[in-house]
Parts: C-alpha cells; sequence; structure tokens
C-alpha cells in the first residue's frame, strides 16, 4: 500500500508538545509496517532530514504557507490512502482513503479574546468540520478527544478510533542546569489554558507553610500570557521563590524531572496530556487535572486536583512535601502506568486500521 503522511507542525525552533507528538507518531508507523511505501509531506523544506529508519519512505516538502488553502493540488492523488495528522484535509484535495487526527479544540471551549480570534475560530471550525466529515475515518488521541468531536461536530461515534498517544522519554545523559535544592516544576507552553496562573496562586498559598520550596516555571518566555503569571508573582510577593526558566533542551529538562518534588500540571484542557506520562517515565511524581485527558492518562497514578481550585492544588503539593512515603508510592505506579502507552502500539493500530479502511 502506498501511504501519504501529512507531518504538519514540524521542524519548529522551539518544539511543542503536538509537533513532538505529530513527528514521534508518523516515525513509528514508517518503522512498524516496512512492507508498505510511505510519502512523508511537510509544510516546508526541513533544516535536516528527519531520523527514520528504513529506505521505503521519501520526503516532499510541499512549500505552502497553508496546507488547508494550497497544498491540495501538491498532493499525490495516486496514493491509496492519507493520514493527516491534524484534522484538516486540504481544500479540493480528495484523497482516495484518508484518516485525520483530532488532539483537541481548545479553540472551541475557551472563550475569544479579540475579535480576530473570534473570526479565526469561525473559518476553523469550518474547515475542521469539512475535513471530519471528508475523512473516511478519524483517530482521536483520547476519549476526552472522541468526545469533544462528537459534541462539537455531531460526528458518529463509530467512525472515530481512540489510539493513544506515546511519550517522549528523557533517559539519556541530563544536561547540568542550576536549580535550587527543593522545587516543584511546571513544563509546557504558558498559554492560558495550560493554567500556569492557578499553579502560581496555588504555590503561593503552599509556600506559606513551606518556605524552603521554590516553583520553576519551564516553558519559552514573551506573551500577554507570560507578562500575566510574571505580574501575579509580583502581586503575590513571591518573586524570590518563583523562576522562570524558559524555553529548556530535552537534557536540561530531563534533570528538571530528575530533581523536582513533582510536576504540577492541572491544565485546564488537554487533548492527551504527554508531559504527565514523560515525568512518570522519569520517576517524578505528578499533580494533574481531575477531569478530562489528564485524569484519562493518569488514572490513578498521580494525585488529581480540581484545576479551578488553586488550595487544591495547593494542598497536593504539602502532601506530597510532608509525606516522602507518598511520593515514592505514586513514583512507583506512574512507572507502571507508562507501560501502557507507546508508539509502536500506537502505529500498529493506526496500521490495523488503514488497511481495514
Amino acid at each position: 500500500m502506498k501511504i501519504g503522511l501529512v507531518v504538519d507542525p514540524f521542524g519548529e525552533r522551539s518544539p511543542g508538545g503536538l509537533g513532538r507528538a505529530i513527528f514521534e507518531i508518523a516515525k513509528a508507523i514508517i518503522e512498524a509496517g516496512p512492507e508498505h511505501e510511505y510519502t512523508v509531506f511537510l509544510k516546508n523544506e526541513p533544516k535536516e532530514v528527519p531520523a527514520i529508519s528504513g529506505t521505503r519512505w521519501k520526503l516532499i516538502s510541499l512549500h505552502a504557507k497553508y496546507l488547508w488553502l494550497s497544498a491540495g493540488p501538491r498532493l499525490d492523488k495516486s496514493l491509496d490512502a492519507y493520514i493527516f495528522f491534524t484534522p484538516i484535509i486540504p481544500l479540493f484535495f480528495f484523497p482516495k482513503k484518508s484518516i485525520v487526527v483530532v488532539h483537541d479544540f481548545a479553540y472551541l471551549e475557551t472563550p475569544a479574546a479579540s475579535l480576530k480570534q473570534k473570526i479565526t475560530s469561525f473559518l476553523l471550525y469550518r474547515l475542521h468540520a469539512l475535513s471530519l466529515k471528508k475523512a473516511t475515518a478519524i483517530v482521536a488521541v483520547s476519549e476526552t478527544a472522541k468526545q469533544s468531536t462528537i459534541t462539537h461536530f455531531n460526528i458518529a461515534p463509530e467512525k472515530i478510533r481512540v489510539i493513544y498517544n506515546g511519550f517522549i522519554s528523557f533517559g539519556g545523559a541530563p544536561e547540568v542546569i542550576a536549580t535550587p535544592e527543593k522545587f516543584f516544576l511546571f513544563a509546557g507552553v504558558l498559554k492560558a489554558r495550560k493554567n500556569v496562573l492557578g499553579v502560581i496562586s496555588a504555590f503561593a498559598e503552599f509556600a506559606a507553610n513551606h518556605s524552603d520550596y521554590f516553583l520553576l516555571i519551564a516553558g519559552k518566555k514573551g506573551g500577554g500570557y507570560f507578562a500575566e503569571c510574571e505580574a501575579l508573582v509580583e502581586k503575590l510577593n513571591i518573586g524570590d521563590k518563583v523562576q522562570f526558566v524558559g524555553y529548556v533542551t530535552d537534557g536540561q529538562l530531563a534533570a528538571l524531572y530528575r530533581k523536582a518534588e513533582a510536576l504540577v500540571f492541572p491544565s485546564f484542557i488537554e487533548g492527551f496530556g504527554m508531559p504527565v506520562l514523560e515525568a512518570m517515565s522519569a520517576g517524578l511524581p505528578v499533580i494533574t487535572s481531575n477531569t478530562g485527558a489528564l485524569a484519562e492518562v493518569a488514572d490513578d497514578a498521580a494525585l488529581l486536583v480540581d484545576p479551578y481550585n488553586p488550595a487544591d492544588i495547593a494542598r497536593a503539593m504539602a502532601e506530597y512535601a510532608d509525606t516522602p512515603s507518598l511520593r515514592d508510592t505514586y513514583i512507583l505506579k506512574g512507572r507502571e502506568r507508562v507501560k501502557s502507552f507507546s508508539w509502536s502500539a500506537g502505529a500498529e493500530q493506526f496500521l490495523r486500521l488503514i488497511k481495514n479502511l
């Protein structure tokens, strides 16, 4: 079978979780199905060729500013099937068979902050609706993502298959990074839906009775939400206890995972929540949301909290800080939980699905 893989985003200067997840599952599919031929389509010319084993694949750069608008005529219509790793099939392109992958629809679940955002959300909704209808099958990365697709787009449940992501393992050598002796860690993109303000408020409450702890926030600095986070730190008078470390490399993140007290990741909205599994894999206990995909992925291997209640997040921090045996318990639970997730297992499910389209 000749399969097209539309991999976007890819090659970002500071790659986020979505881009990394898309590359890992595409790579795993190629490596799990060497009997097929693959054409990997990228939006732009890559700075370096992706590291994928095997010889039955080739790379094509579409040189398309907007994949949904101009990529259609440049895609190969003769291929047997396509996998689009976001829920967008270019306009005027009708593949023989196709799978689109759903991560989340955060733009539909958070209020637009401006007229421009409202217009963008409306156009994106129409594009997603057309693509989901056009696709032969839909893959959701969690049951939460599946239900969101059904709710927002009235898609028949039987058209949607849940295939979980894997996670990035940070088992290599860590890079030296200066840290306090005791600290809680947030790692991710600094956006409102990640609830960083809630983490900061919770830490302020926790630190009132635990003055020897710090909060480290790893994520690219800049933008309006980052400014809000800085302002809240100043308002709560905890500037000497909170460190914004900026974007970190894999090696630096590995070092942070190994040294932190716990990962604090109580997002409001996630399609999957790969950092939870990354931390568990590295032996770091986790505090995460008690609803949605994060609760689904973490199951009983993390302390689950109400993301809208900073006091509840602070309570979980105190439980880990005051009870070393509890940390040990959740380290073991986390290491067991991650065994349920792998890119190779997901790839096998993709290949079975595409074979049966």
